[in-house]
């Protein structure tokens, strides 16, 4: 009964909506349940400093924070958050960093969240909340884009269109992040159960593929970070509150589909313990007129002086 079927041609706007629905739209009250205070359902970032002692929501603000840092967000900044979720990176974005959020989702419950949050937080100068398929944004010159996770839902055909389009939003010289999983050339997709009971007509691909998309698109990607090791721990976080409030998901959502997200989230945290899936940081830039890099070099030279002092 749990099973996605749905119709029409892959990836046309009805599909896709129906696709996000599926996953997204299970409930708010369910992922409230599984998921952190923060709201974040994508890999968190585990700090060296911290330790065994992180705990999911600090790796997800730490994860937020690497984010926004590697946007180079200042106040007023105005930032694109494309597939915003339950709005972890806007809210932090906009309360943390004072910029300046129009967040996009195409999954109706998502975007009632966040509009909620926006207003119990006072955010309503700052935070714009569009529910709306990512082809019909019609903004452009953001200082920068985030898109976290979002791009395995784009498809494998219509990526390099997708990929324009980050291009086009963003100014000459602002930066782009995409954070993105990827499996092997020869395991594309989400894998048979991912994509027949979770996450419909998922594409995922090798991080050289996307880099080179991107790069074609006409980005100058600047750097890739690999973070599959954090998926592992950040998925067993999950597990064990889907374990340990079992009961409590079964009267919510019925035991056919808590028996579904158990399945997926053992595979998952499996598939990137033994890498065959992987998730990565990739910041771009749009290159400007005069080739600059849209990037603070004194930042770095910074960071490099500490370093030799350290």
């Amino acid at each position: 009964a749990t099973q996605a079927r749905l119709r029409g041609g892959r990836h046309t706007k009805a599909r896709d909506r129906a696709a996000i629905s599926h996953h997204y739209d299970l409930s708010n009250d369910f992922y409230r349940l599984l998921l952190d205070e923060t709201m974040a359902y994508s890999c968190g970032y585990w700090t060296a400093e911290a330790g065994e002692n992180n705990d999911p929501a600090d790796a997800q603000r730490a994860k937020l924070e690497l984010i926004c840092r590697k946007l180079g967000l200042t106040p007023g900044a105005r930032l694109l958050d494309i597939g915003c979720g339950w709005g972890s990176l806007t809210l932090y974005a906009a309360e943390q960093h004072k910029a300046q959020v129009t967040a996009v989702t195409l999954a109706r419950e998502q975007a009632a969240y966040v509009r909620e949050q926006v207003r119990e937080r006072g955010l309503e100068e700052q935070v714009e909340v569009v529910c709306q398929d990512y082809r019909d944004i019609t903004g452009s010159a953001y200082d920068a884009v985030a898109t976290v996770e979002m791009g395995e839902h784009v498809g494998d055909a219509e990526y390099p269109a997708f990929a324009a389009s980050l291009h086009r939003m963003v100014r000459p010289g602002g930066r782009v992040m995409v954070q993105q999983m990827s499996r092997g050339a020869t395991a594309p997709g989400g894998g048979a159960f991912i994509e027949a009971y979770i996450a419909p007509d998922m594409h995922m691909r090798p991080l050289g593929d996307t880099v080179a998309l991107l790069e074609a698109a006409g980005l100058e990607v600047r750097s890739t970070e690999s973070m599959r090791e954090h998926y592992v721990r950040t998925v067993a976080a999950w597990y064990e509150t889907l374990e340990r409030r079992w009961d409590d998901f079964v009267a919510l959502v019925g035991e056919e589909t808590a028996r579904v997200w158990r399945l997926y989230l053992v595979g998952g945290a499996l598939a990137f313990e033994e890498g065959r899936m992987g998730v990565d940081q990739i910041l771009s830039v749009r290159p400007s007129g005069a080739g600059a890099s849209g990037l603070d070099l004194s930042e770095a030279a910074d960071w490099y002086r500490n370093l030799e002092e350290r």
